[in-house]
Order: structure tokens, then C-alpha cells, then sequence
């Protein structure tokens, strides 16, 4: 996952220094303060970097997301130590530190369980 990666290369301070890029984008500010991705559909065109490949089933997507809440865990008490200038950028919301790539994980899944209630919504409304 890119953003674990991300979030790595901010702790070990391998990240780019702030001053190396422009600051936050003001997308990227207002998803921040908000604390949320808007509730809109977001439309990401399919590529290797940004699009996982689909689980072969149920099982192996219930042991990534295991996979994922572990790294979690294990990453959190690390922010703190987390150099403050070094930082990766995000392609729409600018440079981003470790402890906001980390605030990003948390987000996505989020706004992905917006996706779901839409869908149930859907189905129990009878749209095909």
C-alpha cells in the first residue's frame, strides 16, 4: 500500500522537506480541517499505483483489512518521533507529513463505508 510507504519514508526521514514543495493544497486543507472527504462520488481513473488488484475472496480480503488495521496499530506510536519537515507528496492535497498519511488511511476507509450505505440504500430501493 502506497501510503504505508509513504508514511515510512516520513519516519525515517527520507520524505522531501517541506520547503522542497509548494504547502498544502487548499483541497487538501479543507479535507483536514474537516477532518473528511466530502460525501461525493470520487472518480479515480484505474492504474497499477492507485487500483488493488480484487481478492480472490472473501477470506483474503478480510486478512488485507486485518493486514491493514495491524499496520495501523503498530505505525501509530511511532508518529510522534515522525520528523515534522520531512514529507511526501500527495498528488491533489500537496505535501503531506507522517501523521497525516496516516489521518488519510483512516478517512478512505471511512468515505469507502459512505460507498457501502449508498449501495445498501440502493438495493433496498430496488435500483438495479
Amino acid at each position: 500500500m502506497y501510503i504505508q510507504r509513504n508514511i515510512h519514508q516520513c519516519l525515517a526521514g527520507n520524505g522531501e522537506a517541506a520547503g522542497n514543495e509548494a504547502e498544502m493544497t487548499p483541497e487538501g486543507k479543507a479535507i483536514f480541517a474537516g477532518g473528511s472527504f466530502p460525501p461525493v462520488r470520487v472518480h479515480v481513473p484505474p492504474s497499477p499505483q492507485y487500483t488493488p488488484v480484487q481478492p480472490e475472496s472473501k477470506e483474503q480480503l478480510i486478512q488485507g483489512l486485518n493486514t491493514v488495521v495491524e499496520r495501523m496499530r503498530e505505525t501509530l506510536p511511532k508518529l510522534a518521533q515522525a520528523p515534522e519537515h520531512s514529507t511526501v507528496p500527495h498528488p491533489r492535497f500537496g505535501p503531506l507529513s507522517a501523521a497525516e498519511w496516516y489521518l488519510l488511511i483512516e478517512m478512505h476507509y471511512r468515505h469507502h463505508l459512505l460507498q457501502l450505505d449508498r449501495l445498501k440504500d440502493a438495493i433496498a430501493a430496488g435500483v438495479q
